[in-house]
Formats: structure tokens, sequence, C-alpha cells
């Protein structure tokens, strides 16, 4: 059967007696003079035990369906507004404008949601009133059928419509507050929102990957991955979870859209890297947790870097002042290249603190004599190149070592393709984050002991300690890409792709893992997978307004029952979906696209049949024949 648009606002049992006693006979419309001596408007009825005027409610479809407006006879007149009952959109309402502002076949006057589309006038008892005393219908509720803040099947505290899992328990990281006593409308997550209206603050759940899904039900929690696809033959965590293809060890099933492979040179992994280390007098200073001398904790700090790193990397060193000359002078000790643990350790072990802080002249040394190049080094165009600055204060010596000369000379020298990282050694100084921002590392490092600053360098070491490859094609998902080496899968976590420069790289683990297998040369295979079609995601509610599509968030502002006015009304992602009719004076293009009795006109548009003899009328236009109302009140058609 097609929808018929007679639905009637809320009521209950009790409000249908008092309608028919006060109302008498239906066949009389009400007017102001009925409620005159109370001064109640039309529509409205004075209530005794009140005291006041209120709304005149009426019967409402029972839990069958059957619709008390069904029982009228169509061409009489409930209301007394001069529209027949069956093209009336308040049959038991006098309304003769038929004023209808959301356009659903049910006016204003009777409409629990005036100014939302909703011709099924569907509502929960739980809803609010409106000014009218009417329950208001789920479509324009704060909450409701169409915005189910209520439901949470996983029992965390979350509504179904916000929960990154709802199907897993994943409680907030944080509860708003305390819902008040009483509220029905609150939940712990949910009562921060101004009139308990979602979403708001309060329901965040934990989303490593910040992919939109949970880590309760992430197929890859540490890996963003919005599509959550997922092929045979990927292995099963340890949740008993099916691995996502973007952290599968390895590929399988996965459709694979490009292959390359690589030579990996072990020669070509080490970074040269030029140690500027102060060895002014505020070295000698205690360090207050070990009793030593700050120079003590920072050479046996150097120890330790040159046992882990001496055959990874190429060390150059100077230092400011001079190690015996002192004051305002500088030494460049070794240059750029390859030194056993005992060189080095050997280096520096007689060093004491002596003199002042000429830090740029140490560092205009290095950039003017190019400390960082080997010219016998044929690979020397390829590696990595940085300037380790260590320091327990700030430039003096002359004019010339101002903290602006410093930033300007590591500026060159980031500028000729050298990062500076800034290790403050006791001391932490605006200068230092001004240094590393001129350096383009962003960040700086403070140690106080010997194992904070080995624990520093060796960080930086692993920024420049990696394996690239620059990807051609460029990866259509990033977050599929594995690399083998005879067949052996190296981890996921072992390497990264930079989109900026299209290279990806492998941390200092992964290289060493290839560094210790046999030969001078490996073969490296890189293997990228597709993008996978993405398939948004059904909204969870009649009308969810906040999800995720294929990791987008939407955010629907008309939520509202779907009726055929060319529209996503009820944010499904399609147009006039489940939609059986449309309503007068909406689009059609034959007479079955509209709502019974109405018909399809010649403009296009459903339209009423002309009245017959017998039926109200206000106009001749109503009636088939002639209208014999006269001065604008309700007449009857004649016949023709």
């Amino acid at each position: 059967m097609a929808l018929r648009f007679s639905h009637l606002t809320v009521l209950t049992t009790l409000a249908i007696l008092l309608a028919v006693v006060v109302m008498g006979s239906c066949s009389e419309p009400p007017t102001a003079s009925d409620n005159e001596e109370e001064g109640c408007d039309v529509n409205e009825e004075y209530d005794p035990e009140q005291d006041e005027c209120v709304f005149i409610t009426a019967p409402q479809p029972d839990n069958q369906g059957n619709d008390p407006a069904d029982d009228l006879e169509p061409w009489d007149d409930e209301s007394g507004d001069g529209v027949p009952n069956r093209y009336d959109n308040c049959p038991f309402h006098y309304n003769p404008d038929q004023i209808d502002t959301s356009g659903d076949g049910v006016g204003d006057v009777c409409d629990n949601c005036p100014d939302h589309a909703n011709p099924d006038q569907a509502f929960s008892p739980d809803n609010p009133v409106d000014d009218r005393g009417v329950i208001m219908g789920d479509a324009c509720s704060p909450v409701g059928e169409y915005v189910d803040t209520f439901t949470d099947s996983s029992n965390d505290g979350v509504p179904d419509v916000m929960d990154l899992c709802p199907d897993h328990y994943n409680p907030p990281l944080e509860t708003g507050c305390e819902c008040p006593p009483g509220d029905v409308y609150c939940t712990q997550c949910l009562c921060q929102c101004p009139d308990d209206i979602y979403p708001c603050d309060g329901c965040a759940q934990l989303d490593s990957s910040g992919d939109g899904t949970g880590d309760a039900c992430d197929n890859c929690p540490d890996h963003y991955n919005p599509n959550q696809t997922s092929h045979s033959g990927n292995p099963t965590d340890s949740r008993g979870i099916v691995m996502g293809d973007a952290c599968a060890p390895v590929p399988n099933n996965i459709p694979i859209c490009a292959e390359q492979s690589e030579t990996f040179e072990v020669i070509d992994i080490d970074p040269n890297v030029y140690i500027s280390l102060d060895l002014s007098g505020s070295m000698a200073e205690l360090v207050p947790a070990t009793g030593n001398s700050r120079m003590q904790e920072a050479k046996m700090g150097l120890d330790q870097i040159a046992q882990q790193l001496h055959g990874n990397i190429r060390f150059g060193l100077g230092t400011y002042p001079h190690p015996t000359q002192g004051m305002c002078t500088i030494s460049h000790v070794l240059d750029i290249g390859h030194y056993s643990m005992s060189e080095l350790q050997n280096t520096w072990s007689g060093y004491h603190p002596i003199g002042m802080t000429p830090m740029f002249a140490s560092l205009d040394d290095i950039r003017q004599h190019n400390r960082l190049h080997d010219p016998s080094d044929p690979h020397d165009n390829q590696r990595e190149k940085a300037v380790l600055l260590i320091t327990d204060g700030v430039a003096n010596c002359s004019s010339g070592n101002s903290q602006q000369n410093v930033v300007n000379v590591i500026s060159d020298l980031y500028s000729d393709g050298i990062l500076t990282f800034v290790v403050g050694f006791n001391i932490d100084d605006p200068s230092l984050q001004a240094y590393a921002d001129a350096g383009g590392t962003d960040e700086y490092y403070l140690a106080n002991e010997a194992d904070e600053l080995a624990d520093a360098i060796t960080e930086v070491t692993d920024l420049l300690i990696g394996c690239r490859y620059e990807l051609q094609p460029p990866p259509e998902d990033p977050n599929k890409i594995w690399l083998s080496v005879d067949g052996h899968y190296l981890p996921m976590g072992d390497s990264h792709y930079d989109e900026s420069e299209n290279t990806l790289v492998l941390d200092s683990d992964a290289c060493d893992e290839l560094r210790n297998l046999p030969g001078d040369n490996i073969t490296v295979d890189i293997e990228m997978g597709c993008v996978s079609e993405c398939v948004p995601e059904e909204p969870r509610g009649k009308c969810d307004r906040w999800y995720e599509t294929c990791g987008r968030e939407i955010y629907c502002l008309d939520c509202s029952p779907e009726i055929c006015d060319g529209r996503d009304n009820d944010c499904s992602g399609t147009v006039d979906d489940n939609c059986t009719c449309s309503a007068y004076l909406h689009p059609c293009e034959t007479t079955e696209d509209c709502c019974e009795p109405l018909h399809c006109s010649e403009e296009g548009v459903c339209d009423r049949e002309c009245y017959p003899a017998g039926a109200p009328c206000r106009s001749h236009d109503d009636c088939c024949a002639t209208c014999d109302a006269v001065g604008g009140e309700v007449g009857e058609c004649l016949e023709g």
C-alpha cells in the first residue's frame, strides 16, 4: 500500500478522551468562539484541571498501524477548514492554509517536527515536548531513533554511533563527568554536551594509528589502515584477529602492483659525523649525581659510542678551545674516516677543561675547510653528513662568537646539505633550540651523565644510519611495502616510507641485519601492494549523523527520514532510497510516483483531483464545477 500523509500528532489515551468530550460532534470546526470565554486560540481547548488552554491532541495510529484518519469520510471535512479529509494534511485540526514547511505531507499545525521532514511522525516516549506540549518526533528530538545515543552494544560507556569498536569493549580514555540524577539523555561520555546533543568531548577511545578504528578491533592497531582490508593467508595476531594487509608480515595473496630490486652495499650506509666537542673551563664542574666532572662524564659517554659505532660511522673530531693552547683557540683533530675503537678513545682520553667557548670559530672551521668531505672517498657524495655539536655553555671569547653568528654558520652548513645536531651537556638554554632550528634538526638533546650522552648520540646516529631506496613508481599504498632478501621478509616495522623524498628508509637494526649477511653486495627485493578498493561503511542507525567513510569524517547536517525530494535526507549515501511515493507538490513523472490519492499533474508535480459536488470548498478552483462559498468562507461544491 502506498504511504498516506494523514499521519497524526502524538497523544496519550487520556488526551483522546478529552478531545472527544470537548469537541463533541466532530462535524463542527473548532473556532476561536468555541473557547471565547477562556480566550483559547484555534486548535486549543480549555483544560479546567490545568486552568489553561492546551493544544488539541488527536487520535493516532495504533500499534497495528490502523490510522483513525482512514475511517473518516473522504469528502467530508472533519476539521471544518474547507479541505476534504482525503486531502487534508491535518484532518483533525483546523488549518485552511495547509502550510507544510518540511514538505513531508504533514501540516505544520499537527506535525511533531514541523521543520524536519518526517512523514512517519515516529517518536520515542522519552523525547522532550515542544512549546505546544507535543512530544517531539525522533527526527527533531535531541535523542531518539535518528540520533541514537542510547544503544551501547558493548556496554563500554560509548554509544554505538560514536564507538570506534561498537561490538568490542573499549571504554573511553576519559569520561566527561558524572550524569545528573534522572537525566535519561545523559551518558558518562556525553554529559558535557549542551542540551545533551552529540557529538562532544569525553568519548575519545584508544586509536593508536589514528585511522578511525579503535585498537580493540583494529586488525593493524599500529598501522594507519582505515579500510581494514585483509586477504586470505594473512596470519592471526595474539587476539585471534586476522591481520590486516597493512601489517601482514608477508604479502601472500595481497595484490602486488609494483616490484623492484636494489643492490645493498655495506659501504654506502656509513654516514660522516664530525664531533665538535666543548673543552671550556666549565666542563670541570662536578655532576652532582656521580661526583665526576662534566669532562669525565663526557669522555665516558664518547667511549661508549666508540665501542658501539666505530665500524658503522665515519668520524671526524674538532675541539673548542684547543686541548693544550686554551683560551679562544680551536683545533681540528681527526679527518673524516673509519677509526678503531681504541684510536677514538685514545684521542680524547687526555682531554681536560681549558679556556673559553669559541663555538663559532670551531663551526666556521668545519665549513671553511670542508671537514665533512673526504676527497679520496668514491662514495663521498652519497653519504649522509652531520655535525654533532656537544656544549655545556653559550658561545663566548670575542664579538665574533656571538649567538647570531653561530646560528648563521649552522644555517650555512645546512644550505650545504650538512645537518647539525645539538647536545646540551648539563645545560638547557634557549640558544640550543635556535641552533637546532638552523641546523634542520628541529630539536636538541639534553644529557647530564655519560649514559645519557651516549643515548643522545645513538639516537642521532639512528637517524643517519639507514638504508634509503627511491621507489619507482611511487607506491599506491605506502602502508603496504614488503622487503625481502633471498625470500626472507624483514619485519614491516623496520622501515618507513618518506613521502617527501619518495624513499623507503630502513632503520639501523634492519641495516645491521643486512650488514651481517655474507657478501659485499646483497639484492633487496621490494614489493608494493595495490590500493584496496574503498567500501564506505553503512550508517549504524537509521540516520547516523557521525560516521567514517573510508577514513573521512562525514557530518550529516540534515538528519531526517527519506522522502522523494531528490536529496539524501537520511544520510545513507543514496538519494531517495526506500522512498515509496512523493508528497503534495513534489516532482513526479507518473501518477504512480505520487502518494494516494494525489495524481501527477501536467506541470509534473503531485496534485489533488478536483472536488466533486457536495465536497467542502473555498473557491471555484477547488471544485470540478463551481463553489458556492462567499467572502472566503467554507462552501460546498455544486453540480456541474
